[in-house]
């Protein structure tokens, strides 16, 4: 019997990450509610050290990620709160700034993390996500302060996938150009200290 249950959640593992992967291919656009973690200050979860907890706010509108809009929709959670699944748009591009940071920095990756909605604060989120450091990225927050980019496990992506989703959504709302010409720090270049 416990044979039986390890061979199971094997099978079952792999299937999820092979589903997953897959995923990953094309980014998805849903029009709904989500919790958006571009710029979120996030510490590590003491439960768990591969992950941190982010402090995200949650929006309405386009958004993009890599599951399903049905995965994403928001649910219903334990003791009447909500979830919500974190997502990339460009609500903060008008007001805060791109920043760059080195390999070796530690960073959250909120793309598709689950999150719950703050029952006192219903514009606010909690979201688990998963702590990287072994890519450059890019964040908007900091600040455009670099030296956070050591300490502030900020919630990010890596240049790859921030230019595809940034392509995939500006096709969707069809803009041709970049509405933000001055969205990254000024002067600003990877600290690799």
């Amino acid at each position: 019997m416990k044979n039986c249950y390890l061979i199971l959640m094997l099978l079952l593992s792999f299937f999820t990450v092979s589903s997953y992967a897959a995923s990953k291919d094309q980014p998805i656009i849903c029009i709904q509610e989500y919790a958006l973690c571009t710029s979120a200050p996030c510490i590590p979860d003491p439960r768990n050290p591969d992950y941190a907890i982010c402090s995200c706010v949650v929006e309405t509108g386009d958004s993009i990620g890599y599951q399903t809009c049905a995965k994403r929709a928001p649910q219903k959670g334990p003791f009447k709160t909500r979830q919500l699944s974190s997502t990339f748009s460009f609500k903060q591009f008008n007001t805060k700034k791109s920043m760059s940071c080195a390999r070796g920095k530690p960073w959250t990756d909120c793309l598709d993390a689950p999150c719950t909605v703050n029952p006192r604060d219903k514009k606010k989120a909690i979201c688990s996500c998963k702590i990287n450091h072994d890519q450059d990225f890019v964040t908007f927050g900091g600040g455009c302060d670099v030296a956070t980019c050591a300490t502030g496990f900020w919630s990010g992506a890596t240049i790859t996938t921030s230019k595809a989703l940034r392509k995939s959504l500006l096709e969707k709302l069809n803009i041709t150009q970049n509405p933000w010409p001055n969205g990254k720090c000024s002067g600003e270049k990877i600290n690799k200290q």
